[in-house]
Parts: C-alpha cells; sequence; structure tokens
C-alpha cells in the first residue's frame, strides 16, 4: 500500500514539474514600451511677455498607422512587433516629439502641442501621408504642413518634404532609430526660425 502511495507521489511530482516546465517555456518575453528619441530639454531662457506662442496640432497620420504598433513592411505585408509597442498612439508620439524639437530650435517662443486660451500667433499643421520602415532598413516619410499665422495679413506658409533613412531594421530599436531619423529630417524642413 506504501508503494502505491509513494508511485502515486512521485506520479503527481514529475506532472507538477512538467507543468510548471511548460508554463515557463510558454511564458512571453517582457513587453518593451518605447518613444521617439531621447526626452528634450527643457528651454533654458525664460520667456518674455511677449513671446510669441507657436501651437503645434495634433499631426494627423494614416488610420492604419495609428495605434501602439511598432510595424514593419515586408513587401505588401505590414509585420506587427510581437514583443515592442509604442508607449502611446503613434499620431501622440511623433507630435510630441515634433513640438520638442521645434522648441529647441525656437527657445525665445513657446512652442507647444496644448491648446491655448489665447488665440497663438502661429498654428502649425502636419499631415503624414507615409511613414514607413522596411525589413531592408529603408524609412520613408512623406508629409506636407502649413504654418497659419493669426494675423491674417500675414501669408500662409505651405511646403511639403520627402525624407528617407537607412539603417538596420532586425530589432525594433533599430526601426524606432529609423523612425527618429525621417522625424528629424522634417523638424529641419519646418522653418519656425524666420516667423517674427
Amino acid at each position: 500500500m506504501s508503494i502505491t502511495l509513494t508511485r502515486r507521489r512521485a506520479a503527481a511530482a514529475a506532472v507538477s514539474i512538467c507543468l510548471a516546465g511548460l508554463a515557463t517555456s510558454c511564458a512571453s518575453p517582457p513587453l518593451n514600451l518605447y518613444t521617439l528619441g531621447d526626452p528634450a530639454s527643457p528651454g533654458s531662457q525664460p520667456l518674455g511677455g511677449h513671446s510669441i506662442v507657436i501651437e503645434v496640432r495634433r499631426v494627423a497620420v494614416p488610420d492604419f498607422l495609428d495605434s501602439q504598433d511598432i510595424l514593419v513592411r515586408n513587401g505588401n505585408t505590414l509585420v506587427r512587433s510581437s514583443q515592442g509597442r509604442w508607449v502611446s498612439r503613434v499620431s501622440l508620439g511623433v507630435t510630441t516629439y515634433l513640438t520638442a524639437r521645434l522648441a529647441q530650435r525656437r527657445p525665445d517662443a513657446l512652442v507647444t502641442d496644448q491648446p491655448q486660451i489665447e488665440t497663438p500667433n502661429y498654428r502649425i499643421f502636419i499631415t503624414i501621408a507615409t511613414l514607413d520602415v522596411t525589413t531592408a532598413g529603408t524609412a520613408t516619410l512623406e508629409a506636407d504642413w502649413l504654418i497659419v499665422p493669426r494675423n491674417p495679413d500675414q501669408p500662409t506658409r505651405r511646403d511639403r518634404g520627402r525624407f528617407t533613412a537607412s539603417g538596420p531594421a532586425a530589432t525594433d530599436q533599430d526601426v524606432v532609430a529609423l523612425y527618429t531619423a525621417v522625424l528629424t529630417q522634417l523638424t529641419a524642413a519646418i522653418d519656425i526660425t524666420s516667423l517674427p
């Protein structure tokens, strides 16, 4: 009788070990959350009472892209990362990144993506038609933008651009770096330094 009990205990222990092994082998890797670029340093000089205000409106991106998925194109297929996600929707992350970089270029102005109580001196509207990274390591961004002044006597500035970057795309971090590279080029093309 004790032999039967011992065998049952041994069998139960073996089943427990097998189940624990299966649970460990089936556990998914940890999910990584990504932002675009490093956090921008805040403006160092105080703003005067007559500083201009530049409001960056939420960037428009294609609907299929506006999620937290990190996507890479393989031919005509979009492959979603299984281990990484954007920390926020793409449109919000891109808006935050572009606003921070534009603010670095105009430290004398309040460049913000937050709605203002008073009408800002300028509003920037950005529409991204293409934001794509391929498995071959090519990033492409096509966008147009408007800089609309508060003063109706000033002209609206309209422009568009196509930006590319290349590099490895084997990891999520590589893909994030390619996104950052083309968005940095877009920031450089949006001329806010000449705004009066």
